[in-house]
């Protein structure tokens, strides 16, 4: 039984309507706020905390990886210049343990056998992806399409040049560090035509392949590199082997990483490695890839730009995890494998 007062319909006292929406921005604004705490929180931390390793660390890894531009920023510039010069590697990571122009004795490779092998190989702190390219002619350099505005990933440039695969290539800039990928630094060629550095007069730390699919790498300049009838090139370094032998480099770390090298008998080495948690694995050090590269009895080898930048594309799909949350990264070169020219 009902004992309540009768209100006639439509005269009950309606409740106030709250205004839609506010509750949800109430939370972006509160998740905004605590994102922008973090940040700034762990910028601190990292780069003026009392755990001077890992500053060093830090600031080794980014510098190693040729993106030393970005620590400014990235410690919301309060990072002096002075600090991030310190720990800059000298002649841009080269070694002075490399073979001069003059000295390397030209080879020719006829390499017709057209096959690529992919294998993994499981190191105490990373996993290792190693492609062999029986045929040297078939690496080129690609570049982004879109050189000076930004960059592409790997997979694009893959798509963009018809390749079957490729690796991330070499050193690059971002006006203002703004976009990505979008300057190769140093001297870069495709085809025998110099795309980048073409005023330049000094001497680069360059890997590069001539017309008889012979890889080389040094500190070399744009006369040196046409001496020698260099057809791909890019800039990065530094030399891990060297006429079979190992060479002795800074170590700065455990890092994902790329780099290339070539047997004797002028088969291509490219390796990739994970890093940085992914897996559980902190990542490989030179030395790491160097022992991999004599593995795979490189005479010659040498690093190529790493960390965030490490990427393997084969078949249209990515061989790696790339170590960004993102995804693969826009870099400003690739290293690609060509079809075979007889079309197989």
């Amino acid at each position: 039984m009902y004992h309540g007062r009768y209100q006639p319909p439509g005269t009950r006292k309606q409740e106030p309507e709250v205004p839609k929406g506010k509750p949800a921005l109430r939370w972006v604004v509160f998740f905004f706020v605590c994102f922008i705490y973090f940040c700034v929180s762990t910028s601190l931390w990292v780069f003026h905390g009392p755990f001077q390793s890992l500053r060093n660390y830090v600031i080794d890894t980014f510098d190693e990886t040729r993106h030393g531009y970005l620590l400014r920023p990235l410690s919301l510039f309060t990072l002096p210049n002075s600090v991030i010069e310190a720990h800059a590697l000298a002649d841009g990571g080269m070694v002075s343990e490399t073979t001069p122009i003059d000295e390397i004795r030209t080879q020719n490779f006829d390499n017709n056998d057209g096959s690529i092998q992919l294998e993994t190989y499981n190191g105490q702190t990373f996993t290792a992806h190693i492609m062999i390219v029986d045929d040297p002619k078939r690496i080129k350099v690609a570049t982004t399409r879109y050189l000076g505005k930004r960059g592409e990933t790997v997979l694009q440039m893959v798509e963009d040049t018809g390749a079957v695969a490729g690796v991330n290539g070499g050193a690059f800039s971002d006006a203002n560090e703004q976009g990505t990928g979008a300057y190769p630094l140093g001297i870069t060629m495709h085809d025998g035509k110099v795309i980048t550095g073409a005023g330049s007069t000094g001497k680069h730390a360059e890997i590069a392949f001539t017309s008889g699919g012979q890889l080389i790498a040094g500190n070399y300049s744009l006369a040196d590199l046409r001496e020698k009838n260099v057809q791909e090139a890019l800039s990065f370094g530094p030399v891990l082997v060297l006429n079979g032998q190992p060479v002795q480099v800074p170590d700065q770390g455990y890092n994902p990483r790329t780099a290339i090298g070539q047997t004797a008998d002028g088969k291509v080495i490219l390796v990739v490695t994970d890093g940085r948690g992914q897996y559980g694995h902190l990542g490989a050090s030179m030395s790491d890839i160097t022992a991999i590269m004599l593995k795979y009895h490189a005479v010659t080898a040498v690093d190529l730009d790493g960390g965030s930048s490490t990427t393997m594309v084969y078949h249209d799909k990515l061989v790696n995890t790339p170590v960004d949350l993102t995804g693969a990264r826009s870099v400003a070169t690739s290293i690609v494998v060509m079809p075979e020219s007889r079309g197989q």
